[in-house]
């Protein structure tokens, strides 16, 4: 499992989807087009009220596009959360000496977003899931 470690950047990121939205954030992690906030258990519907006008907001003011993803302990639960979007179909976890592989079926027509333009949306997807678990490989079927 990793640490994570946040930088100027990601800490004004998080503290503006904090005051726009009035959700904690639990983790957050960007690329040079999304920025995926991980919240606590149970807030979703509070960061998405009102046909998710904060987010549309919080979009608006940092010009990029926001995912939000709630954080499980449970590592099928989590992978689950953050393919979602690209309608899973199956989640294989294999744990290998204390590390995981995980494989992560999705609908055939979402797979080259779920992989996204040069691997950039899987690599993001591993970085967050390092962080909280340790995992070793993340493929996308």
């Amino acid at each position: 499992m990793g640490t994570i470690k946040l930088d100027e950047n990601s800490l004004r990121n998080m503290m503006t989807f904090q005051s726009l939205t009035k959700v904690d954030v639990y983790d957050v992690a960007e690329d040079e087009e999304n920025i995926i906030f991980v919240i606590y258990p149970g807030t979703l519907r509070k960061a998405i009220v009102n046909n998710g006008e904060n987010v549309k907001k919080v979009q608006e003011k940092l010009g990029k596009r926001i995912i939000i993803v709630e954080y499980s302990p449970d590592i099928k639960r989590f992978v689950y959360n953050l393919f979602y979007r690209f309608g899973v179909k199956e989640i294989e976890i294999n744990e290998i000496e204390g590390s995981y592989n995980i494989a992560v079926k999705v609908d055939p027509a979402q797979k080259a977003r779920a992989i996204g333009k040069e691997g950039r949306n899987l690599r993001l997807t591993k970085e967050i899931l390092k962080r909280h678990f340790n995992v070793s490989n993340l493929v996308v079927k």
